[in-house]
């Protein structure tokens, strides 16, 4: 076909496959559009490093713990005290502090931050060399007859400085802690010493002494290296260990807390178990 009729008709076969290939790429990125979602979030790019740290566990937002404070990077404290007798029958009856029992042998081990997930405790912060007050040290050694072991150095360096909490503070809360438990549990520890007792028995004690107290503490048991022969596989109390938040002023221990809530229970203890004997 010669003419303009014939450069007419390639030009309308050109048009037509133009529209084709415009078909079809149309119908391929419409395709692509349904797979993948276009409100799916975006790919993080953020590293590790300068990532926000989530904090590991919550306590809920209407729950004292849930909210933070400047330099408190953990969800609660556990108050944890020693009975004293089988501290020192567990292999430590060498230790300065083992020579004699105190007025209060339910005694200060520590004040420990802690998570909800059991073993992610913070430990070893940065912190000013422990010096305290000189008649706050004499008051500690009154509740913690470690302090003839520099006890109270370990603690500090290893718990305390991640508290937030200065040195003085620290040990002042621990003090007003051990305190309470000490009056709420000792009458009981002292007439049991010796004997069988549960951990249904010592909750009642401490709630005869304050209602709810005894949800507010857990117990540590296990056998003790130096029992007598005959008690050798008998677990004994060792540490009374309470639940606390951290809603104090400036991240310090204020409000019990039912240890249940924060996953806390007793450990080693079983239906019944013996309170080591004081000393003669």
């Amino acid at each position: 076909m010669n003419g303009p009729y014939r450069h007419k008709s390639r030009a309308a076969i050109a048009v037509a496959v133009i529209g084709v290939l415009v078909a079809w790429y149309s119908q391929r990125d419409a395709q692509s559009s349904r797979a993948i979602p276009q409100n799916d979030p975006p790919v993080r790019t953020d590293t590790r490093e300068n990532a926000p740290r989530p904090r590991e566990t919550s306590l809920g937002p209407d729950h004292p713990g849930s909210h933070s404070h400047a330099g408190v990077d953990f969800d609660f404290y556990l108050m944890t005290l020693s009975w004293h007798p089988a501290f020192c029958a567990d292999g430590h009856s060498n230790k300065p502090e083992c020579g004699t029992t105190g007025a209060h042998p339910l005694t200060i081990h520590g004040l420990w931050p802690e998570r909800l997930r059991a073993g992610a405790y913070p430990h070893d912060c940065p912190a000013p060399r422990l010096d305290l007050a000189p008649a706050l040290e004499r008051e500690l050694e009154e509740y913690m007859p470690g302090v003839q072991s520099h006890l109270q150095e370990h603690e500090w360096r290893t718990h305390g400085a991640c508290t937030g909490l200065d040195d003085d503070e620290y040990f002042q809360d621990a003090i007003k802690l051990a305190r309470e438990l000490d009056a709420a549990l000792r009458p009981a520890l002292t007439t049991l010493a010796g004997r069988e007792t549960s951990a249904g028995e010592l909750r009642a004690a401490a709630n005869a002494y304050h209602a709810g107290l005894g949800a507010t503490f857990v117990l540590q048991c296990h056998t003790l290296r130096e029992a007598p022969s005959a008690l050798r596989n008998r677990p004994f109390l060792i540490e009374v260990r309470q639940c606390v938040d951290h809603d104090g002023a400036g991240g310090a221990p204020g409000t019990p807390l039912d240890c249940a809530s924060v996953q806390r229970r007793d450990q080693g203890c079983g239906s019944s178990f013996r309170i080591a004997e004081l000393p003669r």
